[in-house]
């Protein structure tokens, strides 16, 4: 358990109870599909404008264009997002401010990220102040590394980058799979589902994970910065960003 400890930064570490025998139904609501596909004035139709920061976000945690996200991204391609596209864990924030400069796009810096999530309003969470635990995808009730490697799991990072851990059931959700998990603006999943970098040379991940999105704080203030940039895991993910037109 020693990476979880080392993850929450102090944070009281809580255990979980066994997660279902099915995953969870997709949570109802959001905005309409199409929603994802129209094309915001000074952003491209993958993008949407971050109010008062001159940039533009990807709508949806990040893929590998050509690479499975469930292998270790050693190498960077060209960084996608999309509804219903896996996003990449298991990569560092360095190949993963190579992939959003391939695409033409960099890394989100933490404020702009944050100004994407919370809003003008200051939200705590992407859809509001007053948590709905069906909303994103953040309640697994056991750890993945515990399910495959059983209670005697070192967490090393052999076992942390394992490409079983997000192919378990109730794990690794495609993008846009909790409709409700969505800023007014049509922003997914910035909480929950996978960790993801910002730009940070020191390294810092923002939002939760699957089976974690509360521990460092709640909601969009949930911040990380307990490994370097080189650092990855199966829970470590991303979005990129770029200048508004």
């Amino acid at each position: 358990m020693l990476w979880l400890i080392a993850c929450t930064q102090g944070s009281e570490l809580r255990v979980r109870s066994p997660i279902p025998g099915t995953p969870p139904e997709p949570h109802s609501g959001g905005l309409d599909p199409a929603h994802s596909a129209t094309s915001t004035g000074p952003c491209p139709p993958d993008m949407v404008p971050v109010e008062d920061e001159s940039v533009c976000i990807d709508r949806f945690e990040a893929g590998l264009e050509g690479h499975s996200p469930f292998d270790v991204a050693e190498q960077a391609t060209p960084a996608t997002n999309a509804r219903d596209q896996l996003p990449q864990g298991y990569l560092s924030a360095l190949v993963a401010d190579e992939a959003c400069g391939l695409a033409g796009k960099r890394l989100c810096t933490s404020d702009e990220w944050l100004a994407a999530c919370r809003g003008p309003e200051a939200r705590v969470y992407p859809y509001g102040d007053a948590y709905d635990p069906g909303a994103c995808n953040d309640t697994r009730a056991s750890h993945p590394v515990i399910d495959v490697f059983g209670p005697t799991a070192t967490f090393d990072f052999t076992e942390l980058n394992d490409p079983r851990l997000n192919q378990l059931p109730d794990s690794l959700a495609p993008a846009g799979s909790f409709p409700d998990c969505v800023t007014p603006d049509g922003v997914f999943d910035l909480h929950g589902n996978l960790h993801e970098w910002v730009a940070d040379a020191d390294g810092t991940f923002r939002g939760g994970f699957y089976v974690d999105a509360d521990l460092n704080g709640p909601g969009c203030t949930y911040t990380t910065t307990a490994h370097d940039a080189a650092y990855h895991d199966y829970s470590t993910g991303f979005r990129c960003c770029r200048d508004e037109e």
